[in-house]
């Protein structure tokens, strides 16, 4: 078995089912409150609207990810990596949230694009995940 502490650790990302269906429920709600609020008809339709076009967006998204990969090595720097493009060094801002169900990371490209990543049980592998979660509480030094 491998130490959490030691090695690089590679994270594919792919999108995760529970934050989906947490997402559709979510514009679900917000469009079921504004049937139920008491707006002018027009209003309600430019709001539906904005809410069924976020989650269209969303949606585009979530069925065609990117095919990338983190890495987290020795020094505690991160790596974006694609395929057929150069690994892109990242900053991990600090607020990352670590539980044991979920990890939310939010990284700085060198160009100043932040780019989230949240990683849950449904889209990475039970070990991979323990050894973030112990990597990032502990870093190695």
């Amino acid at each position: 078995m491998e130490f959490p502490l030691e090695l690089p650790i590679f994270i594919p990302y792919r999108p995760s089912m529970r934050v989906c269906l947490f997402n559709t429920l979510a514009h679900a709600g917000a469009i079921f409150c504004l049937v139920l609020a008491d707006l002018p008809h027009t209003v309600t339709v430019l709001i539906g609207a904005g809410v069924l076009t976020h989650y269209g967006f969303y949606l585009k998204r979530f069925l065609s990810p990117e095919n990338i990969c983190f890495k987290l090595d020795r020094g505690d720097r991160w790596q974006l990596l694609r395929p057929g493009r150069a690994a892109v060094d990242l900053r991990l801002l600090p607020g990352a949230l670590v539980h044991p169900n979920i990890v939310v990371l939010c990284f700085r490209e060198p160009g100043g694009r932040t780019r989230s990543c949240v990683l849950t049980r449904d889209n990475l592998d039970a070990q991979t995940l323990r050894r973030l979660r112990v990597r990032l509480r502990w870093p190695y030094k």
